[in-house]
């Protein structure tokens, strides 16, 4: 289990923002709607990170691989032209 620091902060908030968020966030206090919106921040940059090395991994191995020679239009009509054969187009 993970063991939470908890200190006293005094900070100056703007009122409405708060009371927006606790409507969005459904909190019932005003501490657990700024938790609630602190937990959402770090899991957005969590998830962030993860896209970001996921894009990494994918941009590695599409170097790795050969480029296509010809017109990768030609590709795409003759994939057309056999998806309407099998499949009446």
């Amino acid at each position: 289990m993970k063991t939470m620091t908890v200190r006293d902060k005094h900070v100056r908030l703007d009122q409405e923002k708060i009371e927006k968020a606790m409507v969005i966030l459904k909190a019932k206090t005003e501490t657990e709607t700024i938790e609630k919106a602190l937990e959402l921040v770090i899991e957005a940059d969590i998830l962030k990170e993860m896209r970001r090395k996921s894009m990494d991994r994918i941009l590695a191995r599409r170097k790795k691989l050969r480029p296509v020679k010809g017109d990768v239009a030609d590709w795409i009509r003759e994939g057309r032209k056999e998806r309407d054969r099998l499949y009446g187009g």
